[in-house]
C-alpha cells in the first residue's frame, strides 16, 4: 500500500492506495471529487498537480498531458499508480 496525502484539506488527509490501483479509482473510492471522463490517459481532463512524490504510468501513454504541463509538475490519475507515498493538490471538480 502506498498513501496519497490530499494536501489541499486542512488538515491534510491521507488515503491508501493499493499497488496496483490507478490514483484515480482510489481517489474516486473514498468519495474524493474529481473530474474525469476517459479513464485511458487521452482526455486530460483529470489532470491534477502532483506536489510530492513520484508515479507510473506503466506500459500506458498520458496523450492527455502536454509536454508543458509535465514540466509544471501536473500527471494524470486515470492512468498514474504510485511508485512512493504521494502529496497532490486539489483536483478538477468532477462533474458527470
Amino acid at each position: 500500500m502506498k498513501r496519497i496525502q490530499l494536501s489541499f484539506l486542512h488538515p491534510p488527509r491521507y488515503l491508501e492506495c493499493a499497488l496496483e490501483d490507478t490514483i484515480l479509482t482510489t481517489l474516486l473510492a473514498q468519495q474524493v471529487p474529481i473530474r474525469h471522463a476517459c479513464d485511458n490517459g487521452v482526455c486530460g481532463i483529470c489532470l491534477t498537480k502532483l506536489l510530492a512524490g513520484e508515479i507510473d504510468y506503466g506500459a500506458k501513454i498520458p496523450r492527455g498531458l502536454t509536454t508543458q504541463e509535465q514540466a509544471k509538475g501536473y500527471f494524470l490519475p486515470c492512468i498514474a499508480i504510485c511508485k512512493t507515498d504521494i502529496c497532490i493538490a486539489q483536483p478538477k471538480v468532477r462533474i458527470r
